[in-house]
């Protein structure tokens, strides 16, 4: 279970509406919504602590280690790049669970994505930040 579902199935279960349990954790209706709908993330730690006081729960409850993964790239990239992140997870699983896919193909495929990464990264060295000794 994700943060937005722990959060949305304590609200439902405890009977407040979206405006009720927006108020009691300062933020608004359309933040809630966006936090329960997994597609936004608090970007204070002080809010995570506010829900899980409301909640009474500890705070690392609230996160999964998806949730901050996601939480980190929404920070430092913003929405957009949480919804790429998203839809390839969501394709890379459905793809080796249960897909028809022959093993051998699945083979090939995660061999394409580990070079793509790995290109990337030595991509992203030639352009970032040089240490000076």
């Amino acid at each position: 279970m994700n943060f937005g579902e722990k959060v949305r199935n304590f609200r439902t279960e405890n009977d407040y509406t979206q405006d009720e349990f927006a108020k009691l954790i300062g933020v608004s209706k359309r933040t809630l919504l966006l936090y329960e709908q997994g597609k936004r993330y608090p970007k204070q730690k002080e809010v995570y602590e506010k829900i899980a006081e409301v909640m009474d729960c500890d705070y690392n409850f609230l996160m999964s280690e998806e949730d901050e993964f996601l939480e980190e790239v929404s920070n430092k990239y913003g929405t957009t790049e949480v919804a790429k992140v998203k839809a390839l997870a969501e394709g890379v699983s459905s793809m080796f669970a249960g897909g028809t896919l022959p093993e051998e193909d699945m083979e090939e495929a995660f061999q394409a994505i580990t070079r793509a990464y790995w290109k990337a990264k030595d991509i992203n060295k030639k352009y970032g930040k040089r240490k000076d000794k």
